[in-house]
Parts: C-alpha cells; structure tokens; sequence
C-alpha cells in the first residue's frame, strides 16, 4: 500500500494512482486549509510543503507546490505539511508576522501564502519571489509586503535544516521529527511504456484531465534518479529530463554559462509550477510557445531519446513535427537535454517574451538569439528562434544567416528585421493578430541586438 508522511504521521494512500492530492487532503483527511480555486497552478491558494529526499542527499528538500496539480502517487513517500500541519500552540513567525501587519483579510489566499513563506525560508530564498504566485482577491498585498519586511527583520538567513526550523518556531517539533523518518524514494527505469500515462512535473496533465477517474497506471519519471541530475559532459551540459524549471534555474552553472537565463525564467509560469514543471515535460508537450523551446532551440540543444530498442539522439530542432506533436517513437521517453558550453562566454544569449501579464501568462509569441564572437564592429555567428508565430516553436535560419559578417550597425539590424518578417507567417488568434505578431517579432528581434550589442541603440534599429 502506498503511504506518504502528512504533517507527523504516516497515511495511506487511495489505490488508483490518479487521485488528486488536493481532493485527498480536504475530502479524506479533512484538511481543507489548502483552498480549490485556479485549478491549473496560478494562484497558489492550495500549496503545500513537499518534501523529499532527492539523488545524493541524506535531508529531505521541501518545495511549496500546488496540490490541484498533484496526483496522491507522486507524493508517495513523501513529507507532505499542509498549512494545518504547521499550526502549533502558537503562531509561527510567518503566521504572526500576517496577522501583525494587516496581511490577512478574507483568509482564502492566507493558508497558501503561510505555506509559500515558511518553504522560502526553509531554503533560504527571497520571500518577495517564492510568494509571486500566490494571489489575494482582497488585494491586500500592502499588508503582504510589510509582513514580508518584518519576516526579514526578525529572523535570520536560511537555509535551515528541520531541527533548525522546530528551534526558530518555523515548524511544531513533532512535524520537523517527522521529515527524519523519510526515506530516498528513487528507483531505476525498468521498462518503457506501454499503456500507462507518462508524468513528471503533472503541471500540464492535470490541466488537461482536470477529472479524474482513478485507476489509470501513470510512470513517475520525477521518482528516477538519472533524471533528476545536471552533469558536465565532455560536449557541454547534460540535464535530467526531469530536472524542474526551479533547479535548472537557480543551478550555479547555468548562470556561469548564461547570465540572462534565470532571470528570463522567472517569467515561467508561478514560483510552484516552476518549482514543479520539468525541461523534458515542457519539451514533450510541444506547444508552439513554450518558453524553454525556444531558450533551447537558440542554444542548439539535442534530446537524448529512449525506447526499448535504445537510445538516440536528436537535435531539438528536429524533434517538432507538428501542433503538439513530436518526434518520439512508441514507447520512447525524452531523458535529457544536451547543452553546448558557451566558451566562457564568448556565446551569449538574450531572450524575450511578450504576454498579456508579465507574469504567470502564456506567452504571446517568444524569442531568443545567440550570438557568438566575430571580427571587430561585425556579428558573428548567430542562432535565432521564435514561438508562437507557427504551429511550433521554429529557428529562424535567414535572419540568423543574414546577419553573420554583416557590420554592427542600424542599417544591417532594420535590413535583417524586414527580412524576419518574411520569414514568418504567423496567424491570428485569440493573443493577436498575425500583423501584430509579426511585428512585434521585428521588435524583438531589434530588442536582442541592442541587448547584445551596446553599441547599437533601440530607437534607430527599427525598421
């Protein structure tokens, strides 16, 4: 029977494996301080602490995730704290420092932001980022911020470990006691799929099956060690396909390697579904504006793809065939991701999106350009990729061509801009007009030049 550890002891979980950790905890264990709402991971009223013990470590990792999103398997094993679970014979210092300043009102967003809090000071990151996805229909984010500023006076830098957490008031004692009892609940890939439903993050599967039925087998590729890593390889950077949006974007490395990356990934999704999304589950959805797609198509990623007659690679940019379609085999699974280096930086990216929201949206179309070294005053080599202006997310190799040995001037920068929009055709819809977005891909693409290139100004590159 499978079991996970809730708040301070261990409980059973349902049979089927599909089951909604959010209905499990308000309709079978009465645990309703975690709230119904979005459904989909947007406004965070039903986070929860996850815990586990991940590849290479002895100390679980707690992550603040929603639970509409969450199916019972994938917390198997796992130290789940809800809001309930962190109430004690006093307030603890998030909770106080709420109700001190004004930040609670209705109460409907405050269980999820006590939650988004704690799990931001358990890991020793900023409160402002970690509660960026949590929504308060009071619009009572004054009293938010000043409760964020006193947490901050009061008590010290994290991380903290759980015995730490029990001292500072952070966690009840018997909750914290609770996370040593976890043990690592990693296996290896034994088989490939054949009937069952193939998950990792489950940001996108819940959406899409929002009523759930029980009894579906789902593979839990977030349960696999090799898929859980970021390793150096002898061509560059190799990532787990399971590795979440969150680890890729806070790993030392990529920000050595990409400066501009982690900050263009905090416009991915809310802090939990970046906390919980994965690169190879963002790649498999094919979605023709998926953020990571286009980051990767600039950066000349390949797929290492696997199936019971082995493994391959593929460059991503062979991968899409069509609208949420992909070139997978039956039975094969995306799992990794190969980076090139970036020759101590002599390759730089820049990336862009436009949304209707600059946060938490899909995209309205999205871009990114890589440029390497050239002569002086003259582009050097250059990879251009595009989302939402085709039924996938595509490398734009005309412009890119165009450009390479070209001067660095005004001039080349409006002539390469007319040619981007002949290059695409992109069509109207509910985010735009095809005139609109392929004008605001011009725009863009004038945006990564003068980002790359200091020399060039904005105003007179464009065409």
């Amino acid at each position: 029977m499978p079991r996970l550890m809730l708040n301070s002891r261990w409980v059973d979980l349902p049979a089927a494996a599909d089951t909604s950790l959010l209905d499990f905890l308000r309709q079978d264990r009465g645990l309703t301080a975690a709230k119904p709402a979005c459904g989909s991971g947007d406004c965070s009223a039903c986070l929860v602490l996850v815990g586990e013990i991940e590849a290479g470590h002895t100390t679980p990792h707690y992550r603040a995730l929603s639970a509409c999103l969450l199916t019972t398997s994938q917390v198997a094993d796992c130290h789940v704290i809800t809001t309930e679970g962190l109430n004690g014979d006093q307030l603890t210092p998030v909770q106080q420092a709420l109700v001190d300043q004004g930040g609670v009102q209705c109460g409907y967003c405050t269980p999820g932001l006590v939650v988004a809090l704690t799990g931001a000071l358990l890991n020793g990151q900023p409160l402002a980022d970690a509660a960026g996805g949590n929504l308060c229909r009071c619009t009572g984010y004054g009293g938010i911020r000043r409760a964020m500023a006193a947490i901050r006076n009061h008590l010290p830098s994290g991380p903290f470990s759980l015995d730490q957490a029990a001292d500072l008031g952070l966690l009840p004692p018997a909750v914290a006691q609770a996370g040593h009892a976890l043990r690592v609940p990693y296996g290896e890939l034994l088989h490939f799929p054949e009937q069952e439903a193939v998950i990792a993050g489950d940001t996108d599967w819940s959406v899409q099956h929002p009523h759930r039925v029980g009894g579906q087998s789902l593979l839990q590729l977030h349960h696999l060690p090799g898929l859980r890593r970021i390793e150096p390889a002898a061509d560059g950077l190799r990532l787990g396909a399971a590795v979440t949006i969150e680890e890729f974007q806070r790993h030392p490395t990529i920000a050595a390697n990409w400066p501009d990356l982690p900050h263009f990934l905090s416009f991915f999704g809310s802090p939990a579904v970046r906390a919980s999304a994965t690169l190879g589950g963002n790649r498999v959805n094919a979605s023709p504006v998926a953020d990571m797609a286009v980051i990767l198509l600039a950066l000349g990623a390949e797929l290492t793809l696997a199936g019971p007659q082995g493994e391959r690679r593929l460059p991503l940019a062979d991968f899409y065939l069509g609208f949420h379609r992909t070139g997978l085999h039956a039975h094969e699974l995306v799992t990794a991701i190969h980076l090139p280096h970036s020759h101590r930086g002599a390759w730089r990216l820049h990336a862009e999106k436009v949304a209707r929201r600059e946060h938490d949206d899909i995209a309205s179309i999205n871009s990114a350009l890589l440029l390497g070294p050239g002569e002086a005053g003259h582009f050097g080599a250059v990879r251009l990729s595009a989302g939402g202006v085709g039924p996938i997310p595509m490398l734009l190799p005309k412009t890119a061509e165009f450009l390479v040995g070209k001067p660095i001037t005004p001039t080349t920068v409006r002539a390469a801009s007319q040619l981007l929009g002949s290059e695409v055709a992109p069509h109207s819809g509910p985010r735009g007009s095809g005139a609109y977005k392929r004008r605001l891909l011009q725009h863009l693409l004038v945006g990564h030049l003068t980002a790359l290139c200091p020399q060039l100004h904005f105003a007179d590159c464009l065409p």
